[in-house]
């Protein structure tokens, strides 16, 4: 797939520092600015956009209102890989090409990842609680050593996490839509398919969730998946908040059916002061920052930079989504 070389022009509704606006300048485009912080509410639009053919957002959080202000859109980067709000009807069927930051956040997440199941193995969890409360107690230990981690959702972030994995002396199994064989340099131990979800449940000591949201993806997690997984066994999602049914894991978690829990992303974010999860003692809560390094900007702008230019050459651009998959 190609675009026709036009000059740039770009909705830029993000905060972006001065070093990436000069670069973006000097590849010869203008650009019109809306500041708009992951949280806050949409902001409206300060200036005439109907000459912008680009847009630089949230694809997470930004469902794209402004198109009826801007017709000739031809190009939406994401500066998130999730495009929960993006990908809705009108855009899928429209002309509107998509990109995201799609391996930008591979290692930072598969970072985090490995900190959960350590933090979890070790009982984290309880040793922050009993410092709050000044007390000396035991805590729950397990190993990672010779624990079995499945992926659900074997992609780039899962291919990470595994190669971290394997050099802790773990086994790995993937999960996918659409399984390949193994290759010899693959860190994982098999990966299996669709029809293969329960045994991964029932074998996994850490459930890795790194699913997009999907049609597919969505509610994927329920009760009767979740009694699957052993009683010794932690859950760890960074993927979609969605692809768990929330209050049938609060319930399982509760009743101690699995070990613990870390979880990244939710139903609603922020997550609400009052909502349940923040006060089970197995859980270790992070706010949507499993993707964020010092390095994650850089790594975004780069892609993005590198697409404005083909934009201008007519050329394909990198990370384009299927709109229909949704990734």
């Amino acid at each position: 797939m190609t675009i026709e070389s036009i000059i740039p022009k770009i909705y830029i509704r993000r905060t972006i520092p001065e070093k990436y606006l000069d670069q973006i300048k000097a590849l010869g485009a203008e650009f019109i600015i809306d500041n708009w912080q992951y949280g806050d509410p949409e902001p409206t639009i300060s200036q005439d956009i109907s000459d912008c053919n680009i847009v630089l957002t949230l694809g997470l959080t930004d469902s794209l209102t402004i198109r009826q202000y801007a017709p000739n859109i031809k190009w939406v980067q994401s500066l998130s890989v999730g495009l929960d709000a993006l990908l809705h009807e009108e855009i899928r069927n429209s002309d509107i090409v998509i990109t995201n930051t799609k391996g930008c956040t591979s290692v930072p997440i598969a970072e985090h990842t490995i900190a959960m199941m350590a933090g979890l193995a070790r009982g984290i969890p309880f040793m922050i609680r009993n410092q709050l409360n000044n007390r000396w107690a035991p805590t729950p230990i397990t190993d990672l050593s010779g624990s079995t981690v499945g992926i659900i959702g074997y992609g780039e972030i899962g291919k990470q996490i595994a190669k971290r994995a394997k050099a802790l002396d773990m086994f790995v199994i993937g999960y996918k839509k659409r399984p390949s064989k193994l290759s010899e340099d693959d860190p994982a131990d098999k990966i299996v398919g669709l029809d293969h979800i329960d045994d991964v449940l029932l074998e996994a000591d850490f459930l890795i969730l790194a699913l997009p949201s999907t049609p597919d993806t969505y509610q994927l997690i329920n009760e009767e998946k979740l009694a699957k997984m052993k009683e010794n066994s932690f859950l760890i999602n960074i993927g979609r908040g969605n692809t768990i049914v929330e209050e049938e894991l609060i319930q399982l978690l509760k009743e101690k059916k699995i070990a613990g829990a870390a979880l990244d992303v939710f139903e609603v974010e922020p997550l609400p002061p009052e909502h349940p999860l923040w006060e089970i003692e197995n859980v270790i809560i992070s706010p949507h920052n499993a993707f964020f390094s010092p390095n994650t900007l850089d790594r975004y702008m780069e892609v993005f930079i590198e697409n404005i230019q083909r934009f201008k050459d007519g050329k394909e651009l990198i990370n384009i989504v299927d709109k229909q998959l949704g990734y």
